[in-house]
């Protein structure tokens, strides 16, 4: 299976690996899963640490990396048919880095792993 992280199942499986559901936890510990980090995850991981809204033990560009390496976390750029694939769905979720996280688990055809109800609304697979 493969996976897209939500922004926050990324730092909890990091650092507070209690707030993940089992079926998460069970996701993430199979070898067999890939999962993905998308670029709109680190813009709004670089934005909330500039803001002073999350801590990190580094700066984003050292602790995502090393993370990224830790946890075999393939990234995920956002590419034109993304942006397309953005101006397509509906408006049902407010939030532009989930929306962008929706479009690119339509446009890759990625399982997306988020509690996040609002995500629900929208034609993807949730894993969860």
């Amino acid at each position: 299976m493969q996976i897209l992280l939500d922004t926050f199942v990324f730092v909890w499986l990091t650092s507070e690996p209690l707030r993940l559901t089992t079926r998460a936890k069970e996701l993430l510990a199979d070898e067999e899963n890939e999962f993905y980090l998308s670029d709109a995850s680190v813009l709004e991981l670089s934005l909330t640490y500039n803001e002073g809204t999350l801590e990190m033990p580094k700066t984003p560009r050292k602790w995502i990396n090393e993370q990224i390496k830790l946890w075999n976390v393939k990234s995920i750029g956002i590419t034109r048919e993304i942006c397309y694939r953005l101006a397509e769905i509906p408006h049902h979720h407010d939030d532009p880095i989930d929306r962008v996280l929706i479009a690119t688990a339509l446009t890759e055809n990625l399982y997306l792993m988020s509690g996040e109800e609002e995500m629900k609304k929208y034609p993807i697979s949730i894993v969860w």
